[in-house]
């Protein structure tokens, strides 16, 4: 564990591999490293700083981008070492985003007491407008050499006393940020609800729901627009999604305001584009009677005909055709869903992680009914093609559950394995206890000597691919093995 506490790292340090290129025995990055950490040791006054920057390759039995991911999220702050060739990066930037979209979730958020958590180091003078959209805001700390706004520089040489001074500023500032960041948070627990903006005739509807939540305790943020300007309007509702929980959007046969400056945009649609990117879960409603085929405009009959078809699909969205009478307890039930999927498990309770393949979704929907008349708390993770996306999904989800259980049925036996591997990879290295590994195997047929289990780790099997329904034999077996191995 780092300083900080909840956090494996006080600092993380993202960097271009070039700008550590050796000349001598040590490279550029490595001897910042070095004197920034004793520098930080001195200043707090103990060695318990911990700061990750990845000094070697790791071998080919890691997952590189897991173990890469794990140690940004369990990261206090990042340190971007900003370069030509950082900006070039791909890497770089998967490292920025993945900081970014995981800080702002957090209790502290990207920034605590006006300081961002996301620190700026200049090896060259970029211009302003070549930065990151991430980085806007930040000033930076100057290592670099340039005079001039016009001349790029070159990096200070590391001991030097340009370095030195600037490593000063540079420590002085984290270790206030460190120090801020130590200190107890408070979190708030109210449970936030973003609602979107609405065409008139739904405006009453809107005010009427927002009050009745509101008696039952519920924090509504709404109010956007304004601001109109379309940047603005962007940033401002993506600021507002984040703070939420859920974002409610009410829609029908009419577009709304349409966007300052865009004629084939209004505002509650661009709002649901930002949600679909950018909430944690959204509940979008529309009135059971409406007919799409009827409504004028066509760029928004295009869009609502793409919602309505489930083009958007995901198991973060939930599409309702509904009454205005039951819209409130819609939103409450889903509400009250999500509460206890924010909740760790009660002590005591076996959980278990239903890791599933979308193709085999309807199985583990099943198998989790079965679950909960047993007592188990399931939590279903579907995924798609790609067995590495949704990675941090999967770190949360592991983080709450005390056993994992893979389900392979209509999918390759290479999906599964890469999915095991992640998981186990995501729990090495941030320290959880190690969790119990479970193969139920679903149609088409497995072979019991099936290359699924030859694994480096214990895997326990349920075999249940010789039917299409749940068979009663194999759920017996896999609830037994699942209270045995609690």
């Amino acid at each position: 564990m780092g300083y900080i506490p909840g956090f494996n790292y006080d600092i993380f340090i993202s960097y271009s591999h070039i700008d550590n290129e050796k000349i001598e025995e040590q490279g550029w990055v490595e001897q910042f490293y070095n004197a920034l950490r004793i520098s930080l040791w001195q200043l707090i006054g103990t060695e318990e700083i911990k700061i990750w920057w990845d000094d070697k390759r790791l071998d080919g039995g890691v997952i590189f981008d897991d173990a890469i991911a794990g140690g940004i999220k369990k990261s206090a702050i990042l340190l971007c070492l900003k370069s030509p060739s950082y900006l070039k990066s791909h890497y770089c930037k998967k490292e920025l985003d993945l900081f970014y979209n995981t800080a702002q979730y957090d209790p502290f958020g990207l920034k605590v007491e006006d300081r961002s958590r996301i620190v700026n180091v200049l090896l060259y003078n970029i211009p302003y407008p070549q930065w990151p959209q991430e980085l806007s805001g930040t000033s930076g700390f100057r290592f670099h050499d340039a005079e001039e706004d016009e001349d790029k520089g070159h990096a200070l040489e590391a001991g030097t006393p340009p370095f030195k001074e600037q490593l000063k500023d540079l420590s002085d500032s984290l270790a206030t940020l460190i120090e801020i960041l130590a200190k107890p948070v408070v979190v708030k627990h109210e449970f936030s609800i973003y609602f979107g903006d609405v065409t008139d005739t739904l405006s009453n509807v809107r005010k009427r729901t927002i009050k009745e939540l509101e008696k039952e305790g519920f924090n509504i943020i709404s109010g956007l627009p304004p601001p109109f300007e379309e940047d603005q309007h962007e940033i401002a509702v993506k600021e507002k999604l984040r703070e939420s929980v859920l974002a409610v959007h009410l829609l029908n046969q009419y577009p709304g305001k349409e966007i300052e400056g865009e004629d084939t945009m209004w505002y509650p649609q661009k709002q649901v584009e930002l949600s679909l990117h950018h909430a944690k879960q959204q509940l979008i409603w529309v009135p059971k009677e409406m007919d799409i085929n009827l409504i004028e405009e066509e760029n928004y009959k295009t869009f609502m005909q793409g919602l309505e078809s489930g083009k958007q699909a995901s198991n973060t969205i939930e599409y309702i055709r509904g009454t205005k009478s039951e819209l409130t307890q819609q939103i409450k039930n889903l509400a009250e869903q999500l509460k206890k999927q924010l909740l760790p498990p009660p002590t005591g309770k076996l959980s278990v992680l239903l890791d599933t393949h979308y193709n085999d979704q309807m199985y583990a929907l099943e198998l989790s009914k079965s679950l909960l008349e047993n007592q188990i708390q399931p939590f279903i993770n579907p995924q798609d093609d790609d067995p590495r996306k949704n990675i941090n999904i999967l770190e949360d989800r592991i983080s709450q559950v005390n056993k994992l259980v893979f389900f392979y049925g209509n999918v390759a036996a290479e999906w599964v394995s890469e999915r095991m591997k992640a998981a186990l990879q995501l729990i090495l290295t941030n320290q959880y206890p190690l969790k119990e590994f479970f193969v139920f195997m679903l149609p088409p047929h497995k072979e019991p000597n099936d290359k699924i289990i030859e694994q480096q780790f214990k895997v326990n099997v349920v075999n249940n691919s010789d039917t299409l329904q749940l068979d009663m034999s194999a759920l017996e077996l896999l609830l037994k093995s699942l209270k045995a191995a609690a």
